[in-house]
């Protein structure tokens, strides 16, 4: 890779020719690499989504709800032609269609956890949508469905870890009703502040009621800020903006987020922030997007990681909080002025504006997300000396990493993430994830029914991104090599793993450009 900048920030490696057979959970019962450092472990799980009306065999044309549409459609309709194959729903879901998660995926997926990872997590983050999507029409969730799901859930996971494992949950956005839409001491929360009583320390239990985020101590030195990120995206139109001179809820949220983190430097604690929806120009309003950056640059001292679900892709985002919002959305070299890159930006605003429910459809935009995070990657700028400064020494003040986990739902294969930590009296240093799937396609022609689910490594970012942290200097390194280096072999291998490996299988992909998701 001859004289390319990147060369040396990283030791990267290519991907062995074995990468497509991944390699099995490995843990040591020390807890201690060959150095003698203590690793701890945390694990993340989200957007579970169980749909308790889903049928196995049913057609996925009915959100997997009913039997043989498709073919009672043909029947009544001899002109009624489809331009896809729709197979119809797996046992354990229905990859790269919208239909949700079935019990038993759920159910399989936590007793996996139980078996392999109960004894050995610190805590758990549990980053929201336990309820399904409302994609059938003609079986509509409701409230009390929505209230249903949350509670059957939390009576899984209290089942899963019952040796007190710490949990901390947040707020999804089809965790309310109307999904999307919360207020100021919404009349949902109560609910959510009893079903979570093990969950919210007693003291943090009034300022949850008044807006459904709470911070949680985890040992001596980390303290865990989780937000209600539905006050600050674009479909809830019930709050106003997060602007200093606009008062309401989504305003008070930022206030309590920036005293929060004082507060946390005050008594010398690292902070984790954990949220369904991640930071982005796509999803927050321009006011929230910029408080959010501008508030966590000023910690970045005290700010270990950043936390998120929702978009079921395996990514971080990365931002330069001197960019604009603009100047993060479309700038990227001379690329990003070209008229191509403009009708992108416009395209996914407007697919997202429809009819309110449109959030990420899972196969007509994965191509313009992927090329709006190159161009992101490519357009922050090299902080102050980040090529010449030894390891453990970057400034890294102006840079925020947000890493997003892929979901439990099988929108691509279902996933787990295990991170990996270090903590001493400065606070925990996150070192680096593996990240865990089940191939349910494979699983469901291979296994026998009474055989129960496994998940597999399916990467690491110590192996297999040679990342020797997750700081946000480490990250940016990463993505300027992955797509600034004279190879795409790994960013080939990064989309790969974005997309939880189902690019190496045959999905069909959906040609009906006028149906609306609501992840």
């Amino acid at each position: 890779m001859g004289g390319h900048p990147w060369q040396g920030c990283l030791r990267f490696k290519k991907p062995s020719s074995s990468s497509n057979h991944p390699k099995q959970p490995h843990y040591d019962n020390d807890n201690d690499n060959d150095n003698g450092t203590n690793y701890h472990y945390f694990m993340q799980i989200t957007d579970f989504h169980i749909d308790l009306n889903y049928k196995e065999g049913t057609s996925v044309k009915t959100a997997c709800h009913r039997y043989a549409e498709l073919q009672q459609q043909k029947q009544q309709d001899p002109l009624f032609k489809t331009t896809r194959k729709h197979n119809p729903a797996g046992r354990f879901g229905a990859p790269f269609e919208k239909c949700d998660t079935p019990l038993e995926l759920a159910q399989q997926t936590l007793n996996w956890v139980a078996r392999n990872w109960k004894d050995k997590v610190d805590f758990v983050i549990w980053t929201g949508d336990n309820s399904r999507h409302d994609w059938d029409r003609k079986e509509s969730r409701k409230r009390n469905h929505i209230l249903t799901l949350n509670r059957l859930v939390t009576d899984m996971m209290s089942d899963t870890f019952d040796n007190g494992i710490p949990i901390i949950p947040c707020l999804g956005n089809n965790d309310i009703y109307p999904h999307n839409r919360i207020v100021g001491h919404d009349d949902i929360l109560p609910f959510f502040v009893n079903l979570w009583q093990d969950y919210i320390p007693s003291n943090e239990r009034n300022t949850f009621l008044q807006g459904g985020y709470f911070t949680k101590d985890i040992g001596k030195n980390l303290r865990i800020i989780s937000l209600n990120t539905m006050y600050f995206i674009k479909k809830n139109k019930a709050v106003q903006s997060c602007n200093i001179n606009k008062e309401g809820p989504a305003r008070d949220h930022m206030d309590w987020f920036d005293t929060t983190l004082k507060q946390a430097e005050k008594d010398k604690k690292r902070v984790f922030i954990i949220g369904h929806v991640p930071p982005s120009p796509r999803d927050y309003r321009t006011s929230c997007f910029r408080q959010y950056l501008n508030i966590t640059s000023n910690h970045n001292n005290i700010i270990a990681g950043h936390f998120f679900g929702h978009l079921n892709m395996d990514h971080f985002l990365l931002y330069d909080s001197q960019h604009s919002t603009n100047e993060i959305v479309s700038t990227s070299g001379t690329m990003a002025t070209t008229k191509k890159k403009k009708k992108l930006i416009q395209q996914m605003k407007e697919e997202e504006e429809e009819d309110g429910h449109v959030d990420f459809h899972i196969s007509r935009n994965i191509e313009r997300y992927v090329d709006w995070l190159r161009d992101m990657y490519a357009s922050i700028e090299v902080p102050k000396d980040t090529q010449k400064t030894p390891p453990g020494e970057e400034d890294d003040q102006n840079l925020v990493a947000i890493h997003v986990s892929p979901s439990i739902l099988p929108v691509y294969y279902p996933t787990v993430r295990i991170y990996r930590y270090t903590d001493s009296l400065q606070g925990p240093t996150l070192l680096g994830y593996d990240q865990y799937y089940a191939n349910i396609t494979r699983w469901e022609q291979d296994h026998l029914l009474e055989k129960p689910l496994e998940y597999e490594l399916e990467y690491s970012t110590e192996s297999d991104y040679d990342l020797k942290d997750l700081s946000a200097p480490s990250l940016f390194k990463f993505a300027k090599y992955m797509i600034e280096g004279e190879s795409d072999t790994m960013w080939n291998a990064y989309t790969r793993n974005m997309f939880v490996r189902t690019q190496n299988e045959t999905f069909p992909i959906d040609d009906d450009d006028d149906e609306d998701d609501n992840y």
